[in-house]
């Protein structure tokens, strides 16, 4: 049997690396999007095609941040399934149910 406190340094290391290029990524498509709806040209006072896609990309960004918690307990999961810890392994499932429900209560 393993001991689960010597895969917490590998784990620890894989939830910095997705949290870091994660929020990386996300801060960088909000960015391009902010770039894009500010320096779009208007024509009348009507936004331009490259200000709408620009507010479309910076929706991504946030959805992005949104969706890094979520990735982080399907990550712990995925480790903790494959470390055969099945009480952590439950925890994080009850959690990211928890999650997933309460995201589609308040979509309704």
């Amino acid at each position: 049997m393993r001991c689960a406190a010597s895969n917490a340094p590998m784990l620890e290391r894989w939830l910095a690396g997705l949290l870091y290029y994660g929020t990386l990524v996300a801060a960088s498509t909000v960015a391009a999007g902010l770039t894009m709806t500010l320096l779009g040209p208007s024509a009348r006072g009507w936004p331009s095609a490259t200000a709408v896609v620009g507010a479309h990309i910076t929706t991504v960004g946030i959805a992005l941040f949104i969706l890094l918690p979520i990735m982080r307990l399907i990550l712990m999961l995925g480790v903790f399934l494959h470390q055969r810890d099945y009480r952590f392994s439950a925890i994080a499932a009850l959690v990211l149910m928890i999650v997933v429900a309460g995201s589609m209560i308040g979509a309704s």
